[in-house]
């Protein structure tokens, strides 16, 4: 219980930082900008993505609490930016959880070499549980708050698309976490 809370105290600590802030900001702009150039619209209900590698990044970097802000905030200027109809709170909450669901398991864990088993494994769990969770159950439930069709229907090409999609963000995260995990140790030195 000490070290899951400690993991939110170190996290809120991030905020004291420059550096971290800066990087941070920069990571959600990254965001955005992978948001607009690397998602696809299928439907009015699903969207593929690989702008939450900035939202895994941000997580491992800077932990759960920085992570559920950027995260939520990064969503908001991407509505700003380019809105995709009208605003929905519960999609904003989607993307803080998911953003502090990265920190929480994450935060300053990296892989060790190009294949380690035991990260991979960490990396299946973590976004089978954020998959799971926030894309498909709370997905889903905000789709049909919205449209209204029925909660069944969705949940039906939502599953489909998150679960076929799964393997693919699990390799994308491992080795993103793998490519990324030096920059965090120049961020802390400076």
């Amino acid at each position: 219980m000490k070290k899951f809370i400690k993991t939110f105290t170190d996290s809120a600590k991030e905020f004291k930082n420059l550096n971290s802030l800066a990087a941070a900001a920069l990571l959600i702009a990254v965001h955005t900008v992978l948001a607009f150039a690397m998602s696809f619209q299928i439907t009015d209900s699903l969207r593929i993505s690989i702008s939450f590698l900035a939202n895994v990044v941000i997580g491992a970097f800077f932990g759960p609490v920085m992570g559920f802000v950027c995260g939520g905030l990064g969503d908001l200027i991407q509505f700003v930016i380019k809105p995709t109809g009208a605003f929905f709170p519960g999609w904003t909450l989607n993307a803080a959880l998911a953003c502090m669901i990265y920190g929480l398991f994450f935060y300053n864990k990296f892989p060790s070499k190009p294949f380690d088993f035991k990260f991979m494994v960490r990396c299946i769990l973590v976004l089978t549980f954020d998959t799971l969770l926030v894309n498909i159950l709370l997905g889903t439930l905000w789709v049909n708050v919205m449209y209204g069709k029925g909660f069944m229907f969705y949940l039906t090409s939502r599953f489909l698309k998150n679960i076929i999609q799964l393997p693919i963000n699990v390799i994308l995260t491992y080795y993103t976490l793998l490519f990324v995990k030096n920059i965090k140790k120049s961020i802390k030195k400076n």
